[in-house]
Protein backbone atom coordinates (compact mmCIF):
# COMPACT_ATOMS: atom_id res chain seq x y z
CA UNK A 1 0.00 0.00 0.00
CA UNK A 2 1.41 3.74 -0.71
CA UNK A 3 0.06 6.34 1.07
CA UNK A 4 0.52 9.92 -0.58
CA UNK A 5 2.42 12.40 1.21
CA UNK A 6 -0.23 14.28 3.05
CA UNK A 7 -1.79 10.99 3.83
CA UNK A 8 1.78 9.70 5.48
CA UNK A 9 2.30 13.01 7.23
CA UNK A 10 -0.95 12.66 8.87
CA UNK A 11 -0.39 9.08 10.01
CA UNK A 12 3.31 10.11 11.28
CA UNK A 13 1.59 12.93 13.41
CA UNK A 14 -1.20 11.22 14.56
CA UNK A 15 1.23 8.22 15.42
CA UNK A 16 3.90 10.42 17.15
CA UNK A 17 1.03 12.46 19.24
CA UNK A 18 -0.56 9.36 20.59
CA UNK A 19 2.72 7.95 21.75
CA UNK A 20 3.58 10.67 23.68
CA UNK A 21 -0.24 11.05 25.12
CA UNK A 22 0.50 7.29 25.85
CA UNK A 23 3.68 7.94 27.73
CA UNK A 24 2.58 10.73 29.92
CA UNK A 25 -0.91 8.59 31.33
CA UNK A 26 0.65 5.29 31.19
CA UNK A 27 4.92 6.02 32.36
CA UNK A 28 5.16 9.59 33.73
CA UNK A 29 1.59 10.34 35.41
CA UNK A 30 1.00 6.12 36.31
CA UNK A 31 0.86 6.82 40.20
CA UNK A 32 -2.38 9.55 39.11
CA UNK A 33 -3.21 7.03 36.64
CA UNK A 34 -3.54 4.01 38.45
CA UNK A 35 -5.59 5.81 40.76
CA UNK A 36 -8.16 6.77 38.21
CA UNK A 37 -8.45 3.87 35.90
CA UNK A 38 -10.08 2.22 38.89
CA UNK A 39 -13.67 1.36 37.25
CA UNK A 40 -14.85 -1.54 35.58
CA UNK A 41 -17.47 0.25 33.00
CA UNK A 42 -17.64 1.86 30.74
CA UNK A 43 -13.44 1.46 29.16
CA UNK A 44 -10.73 3.64 29.54
CA UNK A 45 -11.16 4.61 25.90
CA UNK A 46 -14.71 5.00 25.22
CA UNK A 47 -15.81 6.16 28.71
CA UNK A 48 -19.13 7.58 28.16
CA UNK A 49 -18.36 10.98 28.92
CA UNK A 50 -18.36 14.59 27.37
CA UNK A 51 -14.95 15.56 25.89
CA UNK A 52 -14.95 18.27 28.24
CA UNK A 53 -15.44 15.35 31.51
CA UNK A 54 -12.81 13.50 29.70
CA UNK A 55 -10.24 16.00 30.55
CA UNK A 56 -11.64 17.34 33.97
CA UNK A 57 -9.16 17.34 36.43
CA UNK A 58 -7.36 14.68 34.27
CA UNK A 59 -5.74 16.89 31.30
CA UNK A 60 -3.22 14.05 30.23
CA UNK A 61 -6.41 11.22 29.63
CA UNK A 62 -8.56 13.91 27.54
CA UNK A 63 -5.49 14.71 25.34
CA UNK A 64 -4.48 10.65 25.17
CA UNK A 65 -8.05 10.46 24.32
CA UNK A 66 -7.90 12.86 21.76
CA UNK A 67 -4.49 12.06 20.10
CA UNK A 68 -6.18 8.48 19.95
CA UNK A 69 -9.31 9.60 18.02
CA UNK A 70 -6.81 11.23 15.55
CA UNK A 71 -4.70 8.80 14.73
CA UNK A 72 -7.84 5.99 14.55
CA UNK A 73 -8.72 8.80 11.94
CA UNK A 74 -5.92 9.36 9.82
CA UNK A 75 -5.47 5.16 9.94
CA UNK A 76 -8.58 5.14 8.63
CA UNK A 77 -7.95 7.83 5.80
CA UNK A 78 -5.24 6.13 5.31
CA UNK A 79 -6.94 2.40 4.55
CA UNK A 80 -5.24 1.26 7.71
CA UNK A 81 -6.73 -1.26 10.36
CA UNK A 82 -5.91 -1.91 14.07
CA UNK A 83 -3.99 -5.12 14.66
CA UNK A 84 -4.78 -6.43 17.70
CA UNK A 85 -2.19 -9.03 19.86
CA UNK A 86 -5.26 -10.88 20.72
CA UNK A 87 -8.67 -11.95 19.26
CA UNK A 88 -11.38 -9.61 20.62
CA UNK A 89 -13.98 -12.04 19.65
CA UNK A 90 -12.78 -13.73 22.84
CA UNK A 91 -12.80 -11.37 25.01
CA UNK A 92 -15.12 -11.10 28.15
CA UNK A 93 -16.92 -8.10 26.57
CA UNK A 94 -18.63 -7.76 23.08
CA UNK A 95 -16.29 -5.30 21.14
CA UNK A 96 -17.63 -2.22 20.25
CA UNK A 97 -16.09 -0.40 16.73
CA UNK A 98 -14.17 2.38 17.28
Amino acid sequence: MTLSPEQSEALQKAISEFVGAFEVVFHYDWDYTSIMIGGEEPSFIQPGLTSNEESEDWGARGALLERYRNMVAAMKAAGLSPVFPVSIENLASTPVEL
